[in-house]
Order: C-alpha cells, then structure tokens, then sequence
C-alpha cells in the first residue's frame, strides 16, 4: 500500500466509502477534538460528513466553514483564543502552587469570563427590561466565530456535510445565532 508524504498510508481509489466525524459536548473534549480532526487532516480519510453538539458544534462549524487547506489553523486560532494563559501565574508550577494556579484559573473565568467566548453579563444588564436567562454574555463567541466561519459555505459546500444536533432534533445546515 502506498504511503503519503507523512507516512499515513494513502486512502486506496477503491475506498468508496463515506468518512463520518461526531464530535460530543463538554468542554474539555473540545480541543482533543481539534487534535483528532489535525491527525485526519494529516491523513486521506478527511470527513464526508461531520455532525455536533455543544462545543462538538463549534468545532464542527469552524471544520466545515473552512476550505480543507484553512481547517486546522482555524481550529488552532480557536483553541489559542478561548484557552489563552491568565497571566497572573508563570506556566508549569508543581504543587502546591500548580493547585493554587488552577484556583485562580477557574475563579478568573468564573467572573471574567474567557476571552472569545463569554464573559458575564454587566451588572446593569441585570436590571434592564431584557430578562437575561444565563449568567454569561456569548456574543463575544459570535463574533469570534464570525471570523473564523464562512457560514455561505456551511450552507452550500460540496466537500462536506454539516449537521448540528440540538435537543433530540436534527437540524438542517444552517447556522442560527
């Protein structure tokens, strides 16, 4: 079997199967993912198809809004902004500062938020006339994801399929903030 230039063997021309990519929730997945779409990026097997949920979705979206050859920098660019170091704590503590870095880490989110992502809602948004139903203002997500999504091409793209799952329903291509 022949080789490609990464040493991943190459897809054969007689593999007329569709490549299928569902990427589950839960933040902490979500970055791992990015990983496994770079290791199939770097091999023949690109998904055909590709499907999501919560931060799956966000993944999902920034993969198939994207031309194969921008995927996985955009993905990066993601993954760079939204887990950016806080800055208050050097890098690579052992323990017991690393626990105490971690604290800080988890409370400085819990409060300002993360960048690229959310942030939570100003004190006077509480009291204006919109009944906010969540502790966090997500906009700033929408306008990353503005940046790095052609949400035109999720809609009309050939090369890959997008489904996004939502409650127990499925959805349609099509990207709604």
């Amino acid at each position: 079997m022949a080789e490609t230039p990464n040493g991943f063997p190459a897809r054969p021309s007689s593999y007329g199967k569709k490549v299928g990519l569902v990427l589950q929730g839960g933040g902490a997945l979500g970055s791992y993912q990015a990983g496994v779409y770079e290791a199939l990026a770097s091999s023949e097997y690109l998904p055909d198809w590709i499907a999501g949920i919560s931060i799956g979705d966000i993944n999902a979206a920034i993969i198939a809004g994207n031309r194969a050859d921008e995927r996985v920098k955009n993905l990066r660019a993601f993954w760079n902004e939204i887990t950016g170091h806080a800055g208050f704590w050097p890098a690579g503590f052992d323990w017991p500062l690393a626990s105490m870095q971690r604290h800080a880490s988890i409370l400085m989110a819990l409060t300002l938020g993360q960048p690229g992502f959310f942030v939570p809602w100003q004190l006077h948004d509480w009291f204006s006339s919109n009944k906010r139903i969540s502790y966090y203002d997500t906009s700033a997500l929408k306008r990353t994801l503005e940046r790095l999504v052609d949400f035109d091409r999720i809609n009309k793209a050939n090369d890959i399929r997008f489904e996004r799952r939502r409650g127990e329903c499925w959805h349609r291509p099509v990207f709604v903030f």
